[in-house]
């Protein structure tokens, strides 16, 4: 059966700027960053706060591990933010358990003004009848790598990578420099989506797993032989990273030692540019496709880092005009520079495209590029989804430490998505 709304451990990171007077209204903005969006995110807020006299926000901010928890905890004590960053992922699961506003109202009077912002981005937030976020920027599933590695090899990795050049270009990579490969790690339900849409399946569908356990087997199949091969970094050598930061793809400490490096990272299309924030001098990163057995029908973009207003706030009006200000000002935009992804009012856009530094434009044009090379993304994912990625992850775990053959795993992981779906 379907699961409820699930209490967890309440982390917070947080930053208050605190009021006190009865004429002044006070707003909370909650999101999941690294230490580039978290500054740009607080000097936005101030800004907003300098054009709104007498309106306070205070910052709830969390790495994207903890956010969500955080939030599920804040929930049964109404106790969420007014303005909270959403994700596509969860999107479903908050709407359908009566935590989000439909903004729709907010458009139509004017409030959150949508002239210059693209129907099919404003789309990316409905879920039935209703428009329950606003995407800050557009995003697509990006493999990062480092360029500088892969041009001193003399290799190149080329867009829409199959699998087996993958597979290959990692053997040659650390047969010839040591440096390994990261297929598992990092967020593997988005490699698990991408493996899955090639065989035209989708993983989480509102009555169950799609598929069968077999279109499961050849995702686990891919880290049991690189870890067998040793081209894929292992789970010891992951242990105790966080963030973006320490992700070794970047992460300085270890640049000396090549089997705790990676040349490659999965993530999202804007995160090269926190990425590219932490590498060492003198290396140089890229972006090309997840590896898939069929690329143009794996590829996906999707309206990303949505704002919404929640049930909970107090202050809807004042929450909209922060909303409002976030996509239609042109000076957020010159702050944040694309981090959060395209960004998606137009006009702004070409504005402030010819002054972004030279990584937001290599995103601008990946993301461009992904529009013509993609399908369209899957529907949200139901409730429940949540536990069954935490179960993904441990899965793959398992699979990296040698513990769980690949077929053992398809098995489990299909049979525990089905059993918290139906």
């Amino acid at each position: 059966m379907k699961k409820s709304f699930i209490l967890a451990t309440l982390l917070l990171v947080t930053g208050l700027l605190t009021a006190c007077g009865s004429d002044e209204t006070n707003l909370t903005f909650g999101w999941w960053g690294n230490p580039t969006r978290n500054e740009q995110t607080t000097a936005v807020l101030n800004l907003f706060m300098e054009e709104n006299e007498g309106v306070f926000v205070e910052e709830l901010q969390a790495g994207w591990g903890d956010y969500w928890p955080m939030l599920r905890t804040l929930a049964p004590a109404g106790d969420l933010p007014d303005v909270i960053q959403m994700d596509w992922s969860t999107l479903l699961e908050f709407r359908e358990n009566d935590l989000l506003v439909d903004l729709t109202p907010m458009f139509n009077d004017g409030r959150i003004r949508t002239a210059n912002i693209p129907q099919t981005v404003i789309e990316g937030g409905r879920v039935g009848g209703g428009i329950y976020a606003i995407s800050a920027g557009m995003n697509v599933t990006a493999m990062v790598y480092n360029t500088t590695l892969l041009t001193e090899l003399g290799l190149s990795a080329p867009r829409n990578i199959t699998l087996q050049q993958f597979i290959d270009l990692s053997r040659e990579i650390y047969a010839l420099s040591g440096v390994r490969t990261n297929w598992a790690f990092n967020d593997p339900a988005n490699q698990m989506e991408i493996h899955l849409r090639a065989q035209g399946v989708v993983m989480l569908e509102s009555n169950g797993m799609g598929g069968s356990p077999a279109n499961y087997e050849e995702f686990f199949e891919v880290i049991a032989l690189g870890i067998a091969e040793g081209w894929h970094i292992r789970s010891e050598d992951m242990a105790g990273r966080d963030g973006t930061a320490q992700d070794p793809l970047v992460y300085p400490p270890n640049m000396d030692n090549p089997n705790l490096r990676t040349w490659n990272t999965p993530v999202w299309s804007n995160m090269i540019v926190a990425l590219a924030d932490n590498a060492p001098a003198g290396v140089e990163l890229a972006m090309t496709t997840y590896p898939s057995t069929n690329p143009l029908v794996s590829n996906f973009g999707r309206a990303s880092m949505f704002l919404s207003i929640t049930t909970q706030s107090d202050n809807v009006d004042e929450a909209a005009a922060l909303i409002d200000f976030w996509l239609n000002d042109e000076r957020p935009h010159r702050i944040m520079m694309a981090e959060r992804g395209v960004i998606p009012n137009t006009q702004i856009a070409e504005i402030i495209y010819p002054s972004l530094p030279v990584l937001n434009q290599v995103q601008s044009e990946f993301v461009s590029w992904m529009g013509d090379n993609s399908t369209p993304v899957n529907p949200p994912r139901p409730e429940g989804s949540a536990e069954i990625i935490d179960e993904l992850v441990r899965i793959t775990e398992l699979v990296a430490l040698e513990q769980l053959s690949p077929q053992q795993a398809a098995l489990d992981f299909f049979n525990f998505g089905n059993n918290v779906l139906n």
